[in-house]
């Protein structure tokens, strides 16, 4: 009955009718307010659902909405019951409604609206629908299976007329496009487009369906909301009775994510293509499902020849094996490993060092499928590597020291040599340490002033003389360098690099050869000299000079004592030269040398070749007196005990030698009753400088004492002894035990 007619107040047969047909009807009614309330329910609601028809008056019939429907379509049913304004002349609604007993049925329902009865309490309109049940079995076949399929169906379906103006859409369609049916029916498809479909797609569709033919193909439309999708469109023609095309039917399968994922893999195709390093994806038997290009390359394959092969194909046995062993590793363990290894390509005889990783690989429900593998081609690196190895060899190496600083004065790094030098350790990270840490203060701002002019793009070249804990002065020739920035492209300065050569010894041995030579040349000419004078006057002696005043006898015998004295003379101081020499050619390496027991032994020597001299020495105990000194340090004791002698003035000379063994020092002192030093021998040995002036052997031996020592890492001194006489003192470096 329609809104708005009048009836009498009287029941009339026709109403009779009617309500008899509602009461007996076996499909539930329901009718509801204009607040959603329930307001009346036929008998049909307790056989088919349920619940009582009283029990239902009052109640919301949103309340009644199953629960395990899609929370979209709950929302959407929810709301549209709460919301009556669209229910009249609405299309059938679908409706899952929850029963009594926990289940729930999916009805078709369309709502009418209508008047309330004359007898009703309180006015307003009244929508009444019947709920049908579409699933429900009848003599053991379904009602209408094909609208219960397409009701129920996960795809958009939709069918349109000949004109293409759609008549049904299921609920599917609303989930996919966000039309309801009240938006799409009495419209076109034309809703959908998105603008990404050309115009002769449109036509070819319609050319195909209106031949009676099936159309498929993806498309991609537009959402209610405004956003794109893909869709995979079938769309078929339905033909009537009499053969013609009544109605058109189409399939939508939203193929969005299908197609993201799609392009995602296109994506990364062609990012593991584009790659130069080897990639190769194998299965759980080794067999090569996927690879890329540099595979091809570095094998001299084709891809379809390394599918289905492993590693055995193209390289040698033994690597092969070796590549074998990680890929089982990550079967077993299912966890990265990292290898690295060089095969030889038999096909394209190419060698290369890869750095690989391989990991497990998962199908989509989370299986382990096999091991995929990124092989890094590391030739170059390991050739720039051996090669920097090689370089840090022999600056390691070097007998220079070598370093580098950054523009602010960082280390960034130090050679052995230099860190043995400043006492740096080799373990100790240099990158924190700066120029001030390691250079003395009163010579840091001489340094840095260098270093700042280096860093001008100028080489510096100097020399210095610096002050060593062990090693006392030391002359250095010093040599900055610029050290070029590899990333910045102006030409800019990292730092500098720093290299010192210890020029001290090669600086002394110039300067000793320099006086030997000297010495030698200025000797050899005095003494020949005399010789040859001695010879003239010999042979000018003839036999037959005889009488009162002239014996030449006795000059022939003056004369060739005085030569044999010259030459014996010439002959120490050639043993001496020699010596120095020896000396100054050897590296001054210094062991453990028992001071004590050189010293008895000189005395037995000396007690021999000197039976006229009183020698008494004093020494501690055995192994007591360890120094750390060359081997010459028994050359240059034997030298100090020889001098103390023979150039002494009386017949019985004394002289005594003490060892003493100190904290951190071995101290030796020889005593006589002589003479004395002159000032010019106490300076040749204590400072080794005015042997320069001096031109005879025994300033030379003296030298010689000062170099032994100096070797040795000691000292030399000289003073006068009461009441005559001198006290010479080497002090020796305690050997470490």
């Amino acid at each position: 009955m329609s809104r708005g007619s009048s009836r009498d107040s009287q029941p009339t047969p026709e109403d009779g009718f009617f309500r008899s047909f509602v009461e007996g009807c076996s499909d539930p009614i329901l009718s509801i307010d204009d607040q959603g309330r329930i307001v009346h329910a036929n008998p049909a609601t307790e056989s088919v659902l349920g619940y009582a028809p009283d029990d239902l008056r009052g109640r919301r019939l949103a309340s009644l909405i199953a629960a395990d429907a899609s929370e979209e379509r709950v929302r959407r049913l929810r709301g549209r019951f709460e919301a009556l304004d669209d229910l009249e002349d609405a299309s059938s609604v679908v409706f899952p409604v929850s029963r009594a007993d926990g289940g729930s049925t999916t009805f078709s329902v369309r709502f009418h609206e209508h008047a309330r009865a004359a007898d009703a309490s309180t006015a307003g309109p009244v929508y009444t629908g019947v709920f049908r049940d579409d699933t429900e079995a009848v003599g053991g076949r379904e009602r209408n299976p094909f609208r219960n399929l397409v009701e129920h169906a996960g795809h958009a379906v939709y069918v349109t007329d000949t004109s293409g103006t759609i008549q049904y859409v299921n609920p599917a369609f609303t989930d996919h496009t966000g039309y309801e049916p009240s938006d799409a029916i009495g419209e076109t498809p034309a809703i959908l487009k998105s603008g990404e479909m050309s115009d002769e797609y449109y036509e070819s569709l319609w050319a195909t369906l209106m031949a009676g033919d099936v159309w498929e193909e993806e498309i991609v439309d537009q959402r209610k909301d405004g956003s794109h999708y893909h869709a995979h469109q079938t769309i078929a023609p339905v033909t009537d009775e009499q053969g013609e095309v009544s109605r058109f039917i189409a399939i939508q399968i939203d193929i969005s994510e299908r197609k993201a994922a799609m392009g995602r893999l296109k994506q990364y195709r062609d990012i593991v293509e584009q790659i130069d390093d080897p990639v190769l994806l194998q299965n759980l038997d080794g067999e090569i499902e996927l690879l890329n290009d540099a595979v091809s390359e570095f094998t001299g394959m084709r891809p379809e020849a390394l599918y289905g092969s492993d590693e055995f194909a193209f390289m040698d046995h033994e690597t092969a094996a070796e590549i074998e062993e990680h890929r089982q590793s990550v079967l077993e363990t299912e966890a990265a490993v990292g290898y690295e290894v060089s095969p030889d390509f038999s096909q394209s005889d190419r060698e290369a060092t890869f750095s690989a990783q391989r990991y497990p690989y998962y199908d989509g429900d989370g299986e382990l499928r096999g091991t995929f593998a990124v092989c890094r081609d590391v030739t170059e690196i390991k050739a720039r590597e051996a090669e920097l190895e090689r370089y840090e060899r022999a600056v390691d190496g070097a007998t220079d020291l070598i370093a580098a600083v950054d523009r602010e004065g960082r280390f960034l790094f130090a050679n052995r040599q230099y860190r043995a030098y400043h006492g740096i350790g080799t373990g100790d990270d240099v990158s924190e340490l700066t120029l001030e840490d390691v250079v003395d203060d009163g010579q840091y701002d001489d340094v840095r002033g260098h270093v700042d002019r280096t860093l001008d793009g100028r080489s510096v070249e100097y020399r210095t003389t610096r002050v060593h804990a062990d090693r006392g002065k030391r002359t250095l020739d010093v040599r900055y360098y610029p050290l070029v920035n590899p990333v910045e492209s102006d030409g800019g300065f990292a730092g500098v690099v720093g290299v010192l050569r210890d020029v001290t010894d090669s600086e002394s041995r110039a300067r000793q050869l320099r006086v030997v030579d000297r010495v030698l040349q200025h000797n050899l000419r005095n003494a020949l000299t005399v010789i040859r004078g001695r010879a003239e006057q010999i042979a000018e002696l003839g036999p037959e000079e005889t009488g009162p005043g002239v014996d030449a006898s006795a000059d022939r015998s003056e004369a060739a004592s005085d030569i044999v004295s010259r030459a014996n003379a010439l002959l120490s101081t050639s043993e001496k030269s020699h010596h120095i020499t020896e000396i100054l050619g050897d590296a001054p390496e210094r062991e453990p040398i028992d001071v004590g027991r050189v010293v008895e032994q000189l005395r037995s020597v000396a007690k021999t070749e000197f039976p006229a001299a009183e020698l008494s020495v004093s020494t501690p105990d055995d192994r007591e007196a360890i120094a750390s000194a060359t081997t010459w340090i028994d050359r240059a004791l034997d030298e100090l005990i020889r001098n103390a002698v023979e150039h002494h003035d009386r017949e019985r000379p004394m002289v005594e030698v003490t060892v003493e063994s100190k904290t951190d020092a071995i101290e030796v002192r020889i005593a006589d009753d002589g003479p004395g030093l002159t000032d010019m021998n106490r300076d040749v040995l204590e400072t080794g400088q005015a042997v320069e002036a001096l031109y005879h052997g025994s300033g030379l031996g003296l030298w010689l004492v000062y170099w032994v020592v100096q070797q040795s890492g000691g000292s030399a001194t000289a003073r006068d002894a009461e009441p005559r006489g001198t006290v010479v003192t080497l002090t020796l470096p305690r050997a470490v035990r």
